[in-house]
């Protein structure tokens, strides 16, 4: 099901359908930001032999890519995950992949 831009109508397969009752688009469009939130990921370098350290990007992981941001949310890059972010920015500086405590792998998926 597409939802059309700028309208409360929708479609399917190109037909369109009706309007929906607000409750009902207000559950559809919290139900499509539920399916596939992206996971926050940082990019933190390492200075010296594990002496200090300081944030060098953060990242959100899509189920097929991966977006970096500087600090400044410009976009840095763009990978297959945050382990292809981190191996490109690896190439450059000591960096390592941090998952927030708050944006951890789900260890089933």
């Amino acid at each position: 099901m597409v939802v059309g831009p700028g309208r409360d109508s929708f479609f399917e397969s190109g037909i369109l359908l009706g309007s929906m009752p607000e409750d009902e688009f207000a559950e559809l469009v919290q139900g499509e930001a539920d399916d596939s939130p992206p996971r926050v990921f940082a990019l933190v370098e390492e200075h010296g032999e594990r002496a200090d350290c300081s944030l060098f990007a953060w990242g959100l992981e899509f189920e097929e890519r991966a977006s970096v941001f500087d600090l400044d949310g410009v976009l840095f890059a763009r990978c297959s995950s945050a382990d292809g972010a981190h191996e490109l920015f690896s190439r450059i500086r000591k960096i390592r992949l941090v998952w927030p405590a708050t944006s951890l792998p789900d260890p089933a998926g």
